[in-house]
């Protein structure tokens, strides 16, 4: 069974192995100075995973096609926008500029950290996805249904959230100025809550196996990192520092993270 890849001797192999892959990448990092290279492999070491899970999970064939396909669609989706508009011909996101600021002298061993972070964390969340592979149940439930609707509406509302803030940002008079329309209308963060949302697909899908609460960690642990941890306050902080009192305004009437309609005057 794949599950067998998160016990020794197997896990100390995928550890060391990703631990090399993210040690190349660092060291590629150095040459072009940009540490989004970080995020984009963990989403190659996350497909590479979930796809090693496919092969090797005693699963049905079809629920182990459907879940590795929306494994492989998020990974190849998020993946290719980080490496797009992060570091193909791009300079380095700001977040990790202040990162470099903040980490002073020890800017090279911090980063390395960073990069090494991801490997653990890449096999733990494709390990939810070889978890859910190993379901006893036949066929495509309706449970897996609506793990489905749920991951296609966290794509969707993910793909739509990056593309309304690519092309404003595309828009030179736009400079300095804070996008406040579309899905960004009802969140200052609509692309942080759909990945969160994303991760909650699979707790339906999970739905049968013993101890199929558990899967809720996942989703909790996404949504706790990217609230307090990697997203929303390094993302903010440079919001504050580049556009102010702008972004102040957008703040006192726009929920943080979760849709809801803004408030109508500043208090």
């Amino acid at each position: 069974m794949s599950l067998g890849i998160f016990l020794p001797p197997f896990l100390y192999i995928y550890l060391i192995s990703l631990s090399l892959f993210f040690s190349l990448l660092w060291v590629l990092h150095i040459r072009v100075r940009n540490a989004s290279l970080a995020d984009v492999g963990f989403c190659l070491a996350f497909a590479i995973v979930v796809l090693i899970c496919a092969i090797s999970s005693a699963g049905d064939l079809s629920r182990k096609m459907l879940i590795a396909g929306m494994g492989l669609v998020y990974a190849g989706r998020l993946g290719y926008h980080l490496f797009l508009h992060r570091v193909w011909n791009q300079p380095e996101d700001a977040r990790y500029q202040r990162i470099r600021s903040v980490l002073g002298r020890w800017e090279s061993i911090g980063i390395f950290g960073y990069f090494q972070l991801q490997g653990p964390a890449s096999l733990l969340f494709a390990g939810l996805l070889c978890w859910v592979m190993n379901h006893p149940a036949d066929g495509i439930r309706w449970w897996d249904g609506l793990g489905v609707i749920i991951f296609l509406i966290a794509i969707i509302g993910e793909v739509w959230a990056d593309r309304q803030l690519e092309l404003f940002r595309e828009n030179p008079a736009n400079k300095g100025k804070t996008l406040q329309t579309g899905l960004w209308h009802y969140s200052r963060h609509p692309n942080y809550f759909f990945e969160s949302l994303h991760w909650c697909a699979y707790v339906p899908l999970a739905v049968g196996l013993p101890w199929a609460w558990v899967s809720i960690v996942w989703p909790l642990l996404m949504t706790i990192s990217l609230l307090w941890i990697t997203g929303v306050p390094w993302a903010e902080a440079q919001a504050l520092a580049s556009r102010g009192q702008t972004y102040r305004d957008y703040q006192r009437t726009t929920n943080r993270f979760f849709p809801w309609f803004p408030q109508t005057s500043i208090k």
